[in-house]
């Protein structure tokens, strides 16, 4: 007994059964793909998006509330029409020295753009191919179908319209210029004297710290002005729908992750730059 107990608990180790699995996969593909297919499902999980994919398979209605949809629809053509008009102006409220303030202003508006204009896009074109979606689904000629098919002929007409630009060409012109004029005065920077390095490493931290909290407030400002906007209407017009899982979210909290994550690799990345040509100046080369 005491050396089959050892034996028991080998047998019991997922090493085992992934082999076997393994091993089953391989001949059930060879006689028979529904066999392979449960197998490869046995890899797998069920968790909430499955669960979420079969409850909206069970449905079969291409619109939950019918005679709600038109009002809904409406509501979220004028909530699209507000943030379009309002959702890339100014900031209103910058708590910034008068000095700076015209700067920090535009670009401040800048990030603001660039964030409200891609989410704008990505919601008109969502919501276009649920429209079409569900009125594929929808038996022709009945009065589902009508109404899908007049939201999607009218969202198809305002999409080229709303499906603006992030950014105006100038920013790119003057991005690209920006960009070569930094690159231009890291160079200088770096092969001048340490007092010149230093001061280069304090100003570039500086900017940095300006550019992370104009990004910060942007960001904050169009999430504020997308739920103001958009998110109550395009909840209730997906309910409305049904079994459509949720609206996009806008990208302001990833925009913001993304953005410190940059800044802070900069921050690391600037100074130990600085570091390697005190050690080894670059006109030595």
């Amino acid at each position: 007994m005491a050396i089959d107990e050892p034996l028991r608990e080998e047998e019991s180790l997922l090493l085992d059964e992934l082999t076997s699995r393994l091993d089953s996969l391989r001949l059930f593909r060879e006689h028979d793909e529904a066999e392979a297919n449960a197998v490869l499902e046995k890899f797998g999980s069920s968790g909430v998006i499955e669960d979420q994919m079969l409850q909206e398979l069970s449905s079969r209605q291409p619109l939950k509330h019918a005679a709600r949809f038109d009002e809904a629809h409406r509501r979220a053509m004028r909530a699209l029409e507000v943030f379009d008009r309002n959702g890339a102006r100014q900031p209103s409220a910058l708590k910034v020295p008068r000095l700076i303030k015209p700067v920090a202003n535009k670009v401040v508006q800048l990030l603001i753009t660039a964030i409200v204009r891609s989410h704008q896009k990505r919601l008109v074109k969502d919501l276009r191919q649920l429209y079409a979606l569900r009125e594929a689904n929808s038996p022709v000629g009945s009065d589902d179908y009508q109404l899908l098919a007049t939201a999607r002929i009218q969202v198809d007409t305002i999409t080229n319209d709303l499906n603006k630009s992030s950014l105006p060409l100038p920013a790119f012109l003057v991005g690209g210029a920006a960009i070569s004029g930094l690159l231009s005065v890291i160079k200088n920077s770096l092969t001048g004297d340490t007092w010149a390095q230093y001061t280069f490493a304090a100003a570039f931290f500086v900017i940095g710290l300006g550019m992370f909290w104009c990004i910060l407030r942007a960001a904050g400002i169009a999430r504020s002005r997308t739920r103001i906007a958009l998110d109550a209407s395009f909840k209730a017009l997906w309910e409305v729908i049904g079994d459509a899982g949720n609206p996009p979210r806008d990208r302001a909290k990833l925009f913001a992750t993304i953005a410190s994550i940059l800044l802070v690799l900069v921050w690391i990345i600037v100074p130990t730059i600085v570091a390697w040509a005190a050690v080894n100046p670059l006109d030595k080369l």
